[in-house]
């Protein structure tokens, strides 16, 4: 099933090239609280299961408008997200490992690598990535994102799948030129942290709808150039491996979000300026657009 937030306040099912209303139908029928979100709706997922089929059964489709369509997670507690997780080592943009140099780092170190991004960097689809002021060097890093389903702690790696809800698209967005500190992983979760920088959607795509994580091919546009193709099974560490070692880390709940790397490395990546237009595809999840703004254009 893929579920998506809609403006103004309500959640619907994706089918085909359409949107179903069923948010305030649960609502109404007690599954979900009056004030819903897609955090409730993830939370009690298993528990309403046969009234939200009901739901979208009956519920009136409206045809697809992207423009209506907002993040699929608005206020997860966290995000975490990976560094330098693809196994790289190739100039060729259809290589299936991302460009770059192949990492030295271990898979134990990359995972202590793992960082946070706030919140509050959340946005849509069709929403603008704003370049902040005394900031240039704005570029985007396309993932694969990991939605939480049910509080977890202490995870083994063959537990982690059964406490994954779904999948969406992340762009890990990143000031690479930001500050006077040549410590750039101490300043990572500055220069990624910035309003508006972790874009995802463009809905979320439940577990059970993609059989394995593993190989999905991932492509990013900017103005309709394909600038980024990988593919998911050249993470060094998988998702299993990263669900489990955050959750020894903090307690995982419904909604969190991990952003399991991106292929390329930062010489192949293209600098993002006002005006450009990005297409970001995962594989069985879907697509969405953003457009780049500079930051005070925008009120």
């Amino acid at each position: 099933m893929k579920l998506a937030s809609i403006k103004p306040n309500e959640l619907a099912v994706v089918k085909d090239d359409t949107l179903i209303p069923v948010g305030e139908t649960l609502a109404r029928e007690g599954a979900l609280p009056a004030h819903f979100s897609m955090l409730d709706l993830i939370e009690k997922y298993n528990s309403i299961g046969s009234s939200l089929v009901k739901a979208t059964e009956k519920g009136s489709a409206e045809k697809l408008d992207a423009k209506l369509l907002k993040p699929p997670v608005e206020r997860p507690s966290k995000i975490w997200a990976a560094a330098g997780n693809y196994k790289r080592g190739t100039t060729g943009l259809g290589d299936a490992r991302g460009r770059g140099t192949a990492s030295k780092t271990s898979p134990e170190e990359l995972l202590e690598n793992i960082f946070l991004k706030p919140p509050s960097a959340i946005v849509g689809p069709e929403d603008n990535i704003l370049i902040p002021k005394n900031a240039d060097s704005i570029f985007p890093e396309l993932e694969l994102c990991v939605v939480i389903g049910k509080r977890s702690r202490h995870l083994s790696k063959d537990q982690a799948f059964d406490f994954i809800f779904g999948y969406t698209i992340m762009l890990d967005v990143t000031a690479r030129g930001y500050g006077l500190s040549k410590n750039l992983s101490g300043t990572r979760n500055v220069r990624k942290g910035f309003e508006t920088f972790a874009p995802i959607g463009p809905w979320i795509t439940t577990r059970d709808e993609i059989s394995d994580p593993h190989n999905l091919w991932m492509k990013l546009w900017i103005n309709g150039e394909l600038k980024q193709s990988a593919k998911t099974d050249a993470m060094i560490n998988d998702i299993a491996t990263q669900v489990s070692f955050l959750s020894q880390v903090t307690t995982l709940y419904p909604g969190d979000l991990i952003t399991t790397g991106n292929p390329d490395s930062p010489e192949f990546q293209e600098k993002l300026k006002p005006g450009d237009v990005l297409k970001a595809e995962i594989e069985g999840i879907g697509a969405m657009s953003l457009g780049v703004a500079k930051e005070n254009q925008i009120e």
